[in-house]
């Protein structure tokens, strides 16, 4: 049996790294939407969301819990409504599937930094499959597979700024 794989073998069609893509558009789109309508994205939706849902006080990463006590809540008048616009955005575009491999990348950091700051409540592998499947579709910019970035890599060829598209 030859275990060596040829540019003849069969791949996987780009078109299922694009479901995965839509997924995920999707799941943040649902999230986005259940934390607006629990008021999540004002400033006092957001010290709830770090002092009760999620009481920094239990979570064992001290350094992650000063940042989000020190840091993020005392701009919280800022920080939420940028909250708001950011993950709304990162829902629509991951959904449509524009400007993905940048959009992706700022999608895992968001993921990071909400397991870091939700550490020791959630089941990690949560978030470890997200980042997974961020990494795929940064590596194969499944946007360019049923989404906008195909129609921008056509018309407007390979982006000046890698990663763009």
């Amino acid at each position: 049996m030859n275990s060596i794989i040829t540019k003849d073998d069969q791949r996987t069609p780009l078109g299922w790294v694009a479901l995965l893509r839509i997924m995920l558009g999707i799941l943040f789109l649902t999230t986005w939407g259940s934390n607006f309508t629990k008021g999540f994205y004002t400033p006092d939706g957001l010290q709830y969301f770090f002092t009760e849902v999620f009481p920094q006080s239990a979570n064992s990463l001290g350094w992650y819990a000063a940042f989000i006590d020190n840091v993020i809540l005392p701009i919280r008048g800022v920080f939420a409504p940028v909250q708001l616009v950011g993950e709304f955005l990162m829902g629509l575009f991951l959904l449509i599937g524009i400007f993905t491999p940048i959009t992706s990348g700022i999608a895992a950091f968001f993921i990071i930094n909400t397991f870091l700051a939700t550490f020791g409540h959630d089941w990690p592998w949560s978030y470890v499959t997200i980042l997974g499947i961020l990494f795929v579709v940064f590596m194969t910019k499944s946007g360019r597979s049923l989404g906008l970035d195909a129609w921008l890599l056509k018309n407007r060829g390979e982006p000046k700024i890698p990663f763009l598209w």
